[in-house]
């Protein structure tokens, strides 16, 4: 009887600890259905190079805004390199570019957590969740320069060789979003924070900027805090606009 007692608490405790993994994240995951944590596999990630999950992934549209009025904010990650010292973090170059202000950024991506998960929608077991934080140091010399930190989470999946991969096999969903990220951005010498995030195809608590069903659609009152662009391009105002044009301008890049 008592081992029985005994089996049965550290079944208890095992689905508590599982259960709850990852709630230091969970308003920025954003999943077709309820999820629930399974095996932890942090350590599994330590051999691992997770560079390409942030870096020229295949379905790589990352979308951003910040500050209150939700100005658009570009970000591009150009080089990400595991620190052989660290093995769950990754050293990170970048830039920014808020309006014509282009600032390029070093720092690290650090994870914290892993997990497999299940849910009605994905009952295999073999997709999962990572998350950790970031802290992204823009050039002082460049005009309007910062510091990016906060949180993120990226969805994976195991694949048939048993490989860890980024995960866009939801890319066809109509709330499909990875790679999001949620924090703040803090101008060099000043305490004023504005909240900065972004994500791949959607963004992590963009309040009513978000008004897409099918895929991130802004909201005509923010169009002219640097959205105009991206509607026209994606076919978003009635206007008779040149919408190539538009493209050309929105898939241009802007870091080289």
């Amino acid at each position: 009887m008592r081992l029985i007692l005994i089996l049965i608490f550290f079944s208890i405790v095992s689905f508590t600890c599982y259960s709850q993994g990852l709630s230091d994240y969970d308003d920025i995951i954003y999943l077709d259905s309820e999820y629930k944590t399974t095996e932890p596999n942090l350590e599994e990630l330590k051999t691992m190079n997770l560079s390409s999950f942030w870096l020229n992934n295949p379905t790589e549209r990352r979308l951003g805004f910040i500050g209150k009025n939700y100005l658009r904010l570009h970000i591009k990650f150009l080089s990400i390199i595991k620190n052989p010292f660290e093995p769950f973090e990754y050293l990170v170059y970048g830039k920014s570019m808020v309006n014509d202000n282009i600032c390029e950024f070093q720092g690290t991506i650090r994870i914290k957590e892993s997990y497999y998960f299940i849910s009605e929608d994905y009952p295999s077991g073999n997709k999962g969740i990572l998350a950790g934080e970031y802290k992204f140091f823009e050039n002082q010399a460049s005009s309007h320069a910062g510091i990016f930190t906060g949180r993120f989470t990226t969805n994976w999946y195991k694949d048939e060789i048993g490989q860890l991969a980024y995960n866009d096999l939801w890319s066809v969903s109509a709330m499909y979003n990875n790679n999001q990220f949620a924090g703040t951005w803090t101008e060099y010498g000043s305490d004023k924070h504005l909240i900065a995030n972004w994500g791949d195809s959607r963004i992590p608590l963009s309040g009513d900027l978000d008004v897409g069903t099918s895929e991130f659609r802004p909201a005509d009152k923010y169009a002219s805090n640097g959205w105009i662009i991206f509607l026209i391009a994606n076919g978003g105002t009635p206007d008779k606009m040149d919408i190539e044009g538009a493209r050309k301008t929105e898939n241009r890049q802007w870091w080289k």
